[in-house]
């Protein structure tokens, strides 16, 4: 059999895989890696999640493993709404809410339900991979707005909107991670924010905000979600991969209900409904108060480990070499001199110094970044970065 002629078109937009072998490389014990963006095993509280499923095995254990809602169990899509309004100051109903398969699965069912091969998606540029390869397989043409180092450059945006707007071009949504970007660290102002949500109604263009690593703040004060600021022109998504643990995988959405109706719809041809135990074991977890112990007492963990981070860089880096400062969340973002080019400089580390990161060219929609790469802080063991950024440190020297 000829696979090769059978593949869909789409797979030459998404099949480039020279960062993952060179990830793979990554996974040997002995080298030090900044590159997954995994949370702390540490940050998982296992007797009270033990607890938490136990009683669900003992007292709720076949409805826990029949078939369960598309929309997603009703008690949970409550408990979220109930939470939101807390945590994001948005006020919601379980009409408003679907439980996804992580937060990718939720990003995937906007992307089916919003996009027809050739619409124009807005992305931040560096952005999140995974998305840009979601809106890929999609078709999507996508067109990119700079960040900063305080988030979306919403003037940009404005010019970017109106150029496509002259050209009789609507982009179906914009795509942005407000709050510790990834892959930049980044967050997008008060006034930024407030500027975003008036650019997007006045084009008619509505937000997918995707907010993974809003909880987990170190420093300074929380910042308005943009789906506070305009809830009928914000879709909304967010996972518990990283209050809770990614292998429960479990995400939402928040949008209007009839928006919500359709991506049920989507989601009949997917996984049909997520995980039913998953969602009653994170239910009874949460309404313990445990997901919010649990928050309180990662970000001391996180924060050291952001700490040192950036400690380590500051007396390992060479000259020129500059990164982000990230009150929040799991990365930061480092850029080179002009003319280094940090995916040959991977491999390189990894064979010669036994460092990893990932390199700058995946998170942008048309390959530059050359000179950028990606570090995440939060996997590693807090005594292994010293080590980890002296070794990048000595590799960026050699190649710069």
């Amino acid at each position: 059999m000829d696979w090769n002629t059978l593949y869909a078109d789409r797979m030459a937009l998404i099949s480039d895989t020279s960062i993952i072998g060179l990830l793979k490389l990554a996974e040997r014990p002995d080298v030090i890696s900044f590159a997954g963006g995994l949370p702390d095993p540490k940050s998982f509280p296992l007797p009270r999640i033990k607890e938490a499923a136990d009683w669900v095995l003992d007292n709720e254990g076949p409805a826990s493993l029949q078939y369960g809602p598309t929309a997603g169990y009703t008690n949970l899509r409550e408990w979220i709404a109930a939470r939101m309004e807390t945590i994001d100051k948005v006020s919601m109903t379980a009409d408003h809410l679907m439980i996804t398969s992580g937060g990718l699965e939720a990003i995937d069912l906007v992307a089916k339900a919003f996009i027809n091969p050739g619409d124009t998606v807005i992305v931040e540029a560096p952005s999140y991979l995974a998305a840009l390869h979601t809106f890929r397989s999609y078709q999507a043409e996508l067109v990119d707005v700079p960040i900063d180092s305080n988030g979306l450059d919403v003037d940009r945006l404005d010019v970017c909107l109106n150029d496509l707007s002259r050209q009789g071009i609507k982009p179906k949504f914009i795509y942005t991670i407000a709050t510790f970007q990834n892959p930049a660290g980044v967050s997008l102002s008060t006034e930024r924010r407030r500027r975003l949500v008036e650019v997007a109604d006045k084009y008619g263009v509505p937000i997918l905000e995707d907010a993974p690593y809003a909880e987990l703040r170190y420093e300074g004060e929380p910042l308005p979600s943009l789906v506070s600021l305009n809830p009928d022109g914000v879709i909304f998504v967010n996972t518990f991969s990283k209050i809770f643990g990614p292998g429960i995988r479990l995400g939402w959405i928040a949008a209007p209900p009839d928006v919500i109706a359709q991506f049920c719809q989507c989601k009949q041809g997917t996984d049909q409904c997520s995980s039913t135990i998953g969602q009653r074991i994170v239910y009874e977890y949460g309404k313990r108060g445990y997901i919010d112990r649990q928050v309180a007492e990662s970000i001391p963990i996180y924060r050291e480990k952001r700490d040192r981070t950036l400690a380590a860089l500051e007396s390992a880096m060479p000259p020129g070499v500059e990164w982000t400062h990230p009150a929040g969340g799991f990365y930061l973002w480092v850029t080179l001199p002009d003319g280094v080019d940090s995916v040959p400089m991977l491999a390189w580390g990894i064979e010669n110094e036994k460092v990893a990161y990932v390199a700058g060219p995946p998170f942008y929609m048309d390959g530059r970044g050359e000179n950028q790469l990606r570090l995440c802080y939060s996997f590693l063991e807090a005594d292994q970065i010293e080590d980890g950024v002296g070794r990048l440190g000595r590799v960026i020297g050699h190649h710069i």
